[in-house]
């Protein structure tokens, strides 16, 4: 899965915008569980490849990768998105689930690269372990920071256009 995640990465066209954001909340469905996300997000038009690794303080060495694929909406000073894609459950013991996941959120466009946002994303999973079972199934509610590295003069345009036309 990881070279799969590398060779997507490696893949994106020179011509899209690429965003790091770090995001903190809580997973609603796991006992509010502290959560912490990093993802990188490759923007083209209105969609965007996001993947995301996201460590859950519940135990086990819990994580969870999601890849997702997301649909962005622009408004004057704001970005509304909504995706899905898979998600991969992992525990530091032999324990594991691949699952699927709905994420949304919005973002509150600035005149620097540093931009704030809200996001939920909800997804569930059951992993067997001895004489136990790790589960969670409900929304991380978080808030966090994205920050844009690679922009070109297309994806400028077409927000200095699209920015003309909602005036």
């Amino acid at each position: 899965m990881k070279t799969f995640l590398i060779l997507s990465l490696l893949a994106l066209p020179l011509n899209a915008e690429v965003r790091g954001a770090a995001r903190a909340g809580f997973f609603e469905g796991a006992g509010h569980d502290a959560v912490g996300t990093i993802e990188l997000d490759a923007r083209r038009g209105s969609w965007s490849f996001a993947p995301a690794f996201e460590p859950i303080r519940g135990g086990y060495g819990l994580h969870a990768v999601h890849v997702d694929i997301r649909r962005l909406v622009h408004f004057e000073d704001k970005t509304f998105w909504i995706g899905a894609g898979p998600t991969f459950v992992n525990s530091s013991v032999p324990s594991s689930d691949t699952t699927w996941n709905v994420d949304a959120g919005l973002e509150w466009r600035t005149s620097s690269a540093w931009e704030p946002f809200i996001a939920a994303r909800y997804y569930s999973f059951r992993m067997p372990i001895f004489r136990d079972v790790i589960e969670g199934s409900g929304a991380v509610i978080s808030i966090g920071v994205s920050w844009r590295f690679h922009s070109n003069a297309s994806s400028a345009a077409a927000t200095s256009s699209f920015e003309g036309r909602s005036r």
